[in-house]
């Protein structure tokens, strides 16, 4: 008996050490350092982590224990975020929030358990620093996966040359800042030759005080995959058939249009969780998302997978495979005149086939959209067509074997059987068609939490925003344990929001009901909505946010706390909002008549002017005023203004009233002195092409100045005005 009692014993301890055995502590020791970088023909500062843009991918299995240190070189903060990965709070690398950052000469160590499968990114959640190069793949693989195929990284960004700070200041300059540089300013040239239609969307969106579309903020000088403008895979295993592509979008803003030059993609994955396969032949791929495919490999050929940014401004290219390259097709930049603001809004839960047109109608455009290689001007990829040939589709019907793909359970024949049958995407936009490939409905036994949020904010001000608060205006979002929480997200806004949760996976409640897919992240589009659920399972604090960078900066962001375990105290809240950030724009106007000169400082909500207009000799207008913006239509203000002129001073008053955003997009300035005066005033400004406008002001005093003007650039412009205080002139403008 004592001899059996040990025999079993043994069994028992060899079979759980063997269970143990594929487990392990996986150690990364990495340095943050800055890096000299040439991507556009001028060198610039970057960041980087090992010296590496984007730095090294890190793998880890389930059931290992991921450890990683990093060390912090340069002379400022920074951290270091875990994107989409389920793990501690301590561990989601949110400065203050969750973990403290990494101060400058400082190291810190993560550590945590690896609990799923998927692809994945870590980047810095520190200022903009993600824009300058803190980010870097992630791959985690099942415990014990079956043979896989061949699988490589492709991880998509976008690059500026100039200095992040001031891309903020810009975008916060002026709402067109950048519009010129991508070549996107929807003038009334273009209005009228695209036809009637066009001119009654632009009168219909002006009378509801919307402006010119645009799907983009930045002006960026290059897109990148894997840190260079063109890459390639040139090492693929020659018997290969297929190979697994992990695609990361780790842009600071911008989304893309992903096709591949040998037939559809097979999408098997999103965010890092399986779904039921499907085909596409252009991906939609949003800010901060994760989408693992599947192409085919074509013998002797190296097929491009082109991401165009969405606006068609620039792209990058990656070719797959060794011999003569194969072009993906252009994509023609969208025209947004024939896009109606007031019908474009998407919902997850309509058919792909039935909106597809409404978002962005590229894939219709190409008779009024040249494509965007034949006029782009900077950055643009170029050598990418140098050896192109006719696109082949000879593997587009190659069925997906699921031993390949181990993290998915359905059988071979299943797998091949759902590929081979189903139709072609041919413009996937949004996530209606993703499926899961088990139930994800939440624990029917819990209550529900229902929270509106609506996307609120605008290009104007670039002020972006929850339910019309910034985040310093109203921070977090309560939820308790154990419940079903539901976000009704609904877009008020003219732009994309790719919307981020930390430390969960949320149901995108779409057609396939109970298999709903799982993601972290949800583009919710211009005038659209979507509907995410979650196991409110966690504890303590996770940020929701905009994963446009930009977006987030400038108020778009709360804290998801759990009410019994929330360490989001009020000091805390003091660490993770900076003090109050003011943004400066001056605008300089020297005419051979007269010299004007324009200061504002502004924050989300209040803003200090300084004009001063003057003929150098013997006249001149002050004025200074304080602004609260109620809305992004309306704000009240109070000031003063003082006036001389050739024939003696005129008065110092007080003044006080409202600028109201009216129909057409004419401010208008509602006034009353402290003797008790009324005026109005009134001014707007029309883009007749990308290079002249026109713009005028008048008042109820029966002033005026109207003024025709050449843009050069973002920051110059050549002007010609009539004013009735000084006459007739010609001269400069300049915005810094």
């Amino acid at each position: 008996m004592a001899s059996r009692f040990l025999l079993i014993t043994l069994i028992c301890s060899v079979l759980l050490l063997s269970g143990q055995s594929t487990a392990a502590v996986v150690e990364y020791e990495f340095a943050i350092d800055v890096k000299e970088v040439n991507l556009t023909g001028a060198p610039v500062e970057a960041l980087a982590i090992d010296g590496k843009i984007p730095a090294p991918t890190v793998t880890a299995a389930v059931g290992d224990t991921l450890r990683a240190t990093f060390h912090n070189r340069l002379d400022v903060k920074t951290s270091v975020h875990w994107h989409g990965i389920l793990l501690p709070s301590d561990q989601d690398g949110v400065p203050y929030l969750n973990t403290q950052p990494i101060g400058p000469g400082k190291s810190h160590t993560f550590e945590f358990p690896i609990t799923h499968a998927g692809t994945f990114w870590y980047h810095s959640h520190t200022d903009l620093q993600v824009q300058r190069g803190l980010y870097g793949a992630i791959v985690l693989t099942e415990e014990n996966p079956e043979q896989a195929i061949e699988e490589r990284v492709v991880l998509f960004s976008d690059w500026t040359d100039e200095p992040v700070d001031s891309v903020l200041t810009n975008l916060k300059s002026r709402d067109n800042f950048y519009a010129f540089k991508r070549r996107t300013i929807q003038s009334w040239d273009k209005v009228l030759a695209n036809g009637g239609e066009a001119i009654r969307n632009r009168l219909r969106s002006s009378l509801t005080r919307m402006g010119p579309m645009d799907l983009a903020d930045v002006g960026y000088d290059a897109f990148l995959v894997n840190g260079q403008q063109v890459s390639a895979f040139e090492d693929i295993d020659s018997s290969a058939t297929q190979v697994k592509l992990r695609m990361i979008n780790g842009s600071t803003s911008s989304y893309y249009e992903v096709e591949y030059a040998s037939g559809p993609m097979t999408v098997i994955a999103a965010d890092g969780q399986d779904v039921m396969p499907i085909k596409v032949q252009r991906l939609r791929f949003s800010t901060a998302e994760t989408y693992d495919v599947l192409v085919p490999i074509v013998s002797g050929r190296a097929s491009e997978l082109r991401a165009t940014s969405i606006d068609g401004s620039g792209y990058s290219s990656l070719f797959i495979g060794e011999g003569q390259r194969l072009a993906a097709p252009d994509v023609p930049r969208p025209n947004l005149f024939l896009t109606n603001h007031m019908d474009m809004g998407e919902s997850t839960s309509m058919p792909m086939h039935e909106h597809d047109e409404h978002a962005m109608p590229m894939h219709e455009q190409e008779e009024v959209a040249a494509p965007m290689h034949e006029h782009e001007e900077h950055a643009m990829p170029m050598r990418a067509q140098e050896e192109a040939v006719t696109p082949m589709h000879e593997h587009e019907e190659q069925a997906m074997t699921m031993r390949e793909h181990d993290a998915t359970s359905m059988s071979v024949q299943a797998a091949e059987r759902m590929t081979m049958e189903q139709d072609v995407i041919a413009h996937m936009t949004d996530y209606s068609a993703l499926m899961a490939t088990e139930s994800t409905q939440l624990p029917a036994s819990q209550q529900w939490r229902e929270i509106d949020l609506r996307l609120t904010g605008n290009m104007e001000r670039y002020v972006w925003s929850l339910n019309g608060k910034t985040a310093r205006e109203d921070p977090q979002i309560l939820i308790k344990k154990g419940e079903n929480v539901r976000f009704l997200l609904s877009n008020d806004t003219m732009m994309h929001h790719p919307m981020h949760l930390h430390g969960h996976f949320f149901r995108v409640v779409n057609q396939h009901g109970e298999r709903s897919p799982l993601k972290h992240t949800v583009n919710v589009p211009p005038m659209g909505s979507v509907v995410i659920e979650f196991d409110a399972n966690e504890e303590e604090d996770w940020l929701f946010h905009c994963h446009n960078q930009y977006h987030m900066k400038t108020g778009m962001n709360r804290v998801v706390s759990y009410e019994d375990t929330s360490l989001f105290t009020a000091d805390v809240e003091k660490l993770i909002r900076p003090s109050r950030r003011w943004f400066d724009v001056n605008n300089f106007h020297a005419m051979n008549s007269f010299l004007d000169y324009e200061l504002s400082f502004a924050d989300e909500r209040n803003e200090f002017r300084f004009e001063l207009d003057t003929n150098i000799s013997d006249s001149y207008e002050i004025h200074a005023t304080y602004d609260y913006y109620f809305n992004r239509f309306v704000s009240g203000f109070a000031g003063v203004e003082i006036r001389e002129h050739h024939h003696g001073k005129d008065h110092d008053i007080g003044i006080a009233g409202l600028n109201v955003t009216l129909p057409m997009l004419i401010d208008s300035e509602w006034r009353v002195n402290d003797h008790g005066r009324f005026r109005l005033e009134l001014q707007s400004e029309l883009q007749f092409t990308r290079h002249f406008g026109f713009d005028w002001r008048w008042n109820t005093d029966n002033e005026y100045r109207y003024g025709l003007n050449y843009r050069v650039n973002n920051r110059w412009l050549l002007t010609l005005h009539t004013d009735t205080e000084y006459g007739d002139g010609v001269g400069v403008k300049f915005f810094y």
